[in-house]
């Protein structure tokens, strides 16, 4: 609760991007288990492509600020 004035109000970017991160290792155990099932790799693909957009959105900016 003791947040500067510069951080109130902003998203905490680094450990988004460490979420972002634990989401891509968890598709790829989900993909693993899922032993080729067309359902399951179908989904992982349409997960990542929105883990890409989310890296590309937040990931890249929070490299940017360290």
């Amino acid at each position: 609760m003791n947040k500067s004035k510069e951080t109130v109000g902003r998203a905490d970017l680094k450990k988004m991007k460490e979420n972002i991160d634990q989401i891509e290792v968890h598709l790829a155990k989900l993909l693993e288990l899922g032993g080729g099932m067309p359902v399951i790799e179908k989904n992982v693909r349409a997960m990542k492509s929105f883990i890409h957009a989310l890296k590309f959105g937040v990931s890249d900016i929070a490299e940017l600020e360290e």
